[in-house]
C-alpha cells in the first residue's frame, strides 16, 4: 500500500496570502511570523517549513507580487500593435495592477524602503528592465520609434515606470499618473514618412 502524500500543495500558498493580508494590514515591520501563521491557519513552524524567517518570507512575496504585474502587463502586448502603444498599453496594465490590490499597495511600498527587501525588488525590476528594451528595440526597428540609445531609453523608462509605480502605491491615483506616462512615451514616437 502507497504512503499518502500530506497534502501541502496549497500551504505555502495560504501563506503568503496570509502574509499579504497582515503585512497589508499590520505592516512589513509590525507583523510577526506568529501572526502570519495564525492568520494562514498553520503551525508557526510550517511557516519555517517553507520559508528561512520573515524576511524570506517577504522577499518571496514581494517576488511574486512583482512577477504577477509584469504578467498582467505582458498579457496585453501585441505584436502586431505599435510600438508605442504597446508601450503605453503595457505600462498602464502595470499600474492598473497595482492599484487593484490594496493590501499589496501598503507592502510594496514599504518593500521599496526596506534595505532587506529592496536587493530581491531589484532583481525584479531587471527583468522588466528586459521588457522595456525589447519593446524599445522593435519599435526603433520597425521604423515607428525614434532612433535612441536602447539601453540609456529602456533604464530611463523603466524608472520612470518605477516611480509612477511609488507615487500609485501611495495615492492611488492613477489617471494623472497615466497620462504623464503617456506624455513621456509620446517623445520616443518617429515622425511620419512624408507620403510621396
Amino acid at each position: 500500500m502507497a504512503k499518502r502524500e500530506p497534502v501541502v500543495s496549497d500551504t505555502k500558498q495560504r501563506i503568503l496570502d496570509a502574509a499579504l493580508a497582515v503585512f497589508g494590514e499590520r505592516g512589513y515591520r509590525g507583523a510577526s511570523v506568529d501572526e502570519v501563521a495564525a492568520a494562514a491557519g498553520v503551525t508557526k513552524g510550517a511557516v519555517y517549513y517553507w520559508f528561512e524567517d520573515k524576511e524570506d518570507l517577504a522577499r518571496d512575496l514581494q517576488h511574486l507580487l512583482w512577477q504577477r504585474l509584469a504578467e498582467t502587463a505582458l498579457d496585453v502586448y501585441d505584436p502586431q500593435q505599435p510600438a508605442l502603444q504597446n508601450l503605453t498599453t503595457c505600462f498602464e496594465a502595470f499600474l492598473e495592477a497595482v492599484r487593484e490590490v490594496p493590501a499589496a499597495r501598503g507592502f510594496l511600498r514599504e518593500a521599496w524602503f526596506s534595505p532587506e527587501l529592496d536587493a530581491a525588488g531589484r532583481a525584479d525590476h531587471e527583468a522588466w528592465l528586459e521588457v522595456v528594451r525589447t519593446l524599445l528595440q522593435d519599435g526603433i526597428s520597425r521604423g515607428e520609434l525614434v532612433v535612441v540609445d536602447v539601453e540609456a531609453a529602456a533604464r530611463i523608462l523603466a524608472g520612470a515606470l518605477m516611480e509612477a509605480t511609488l507615487h500609485v502605491l501611495g495615492s492611488g491615483d492613477i489617471a494623472s499618473t497615466l497620462d504623464v506616462i503617456g506624455r513621456i512615451l509620446e517623445a520616443f514616437a518617429a515622425a511620419p514618412a512624408p507620403s510621396a
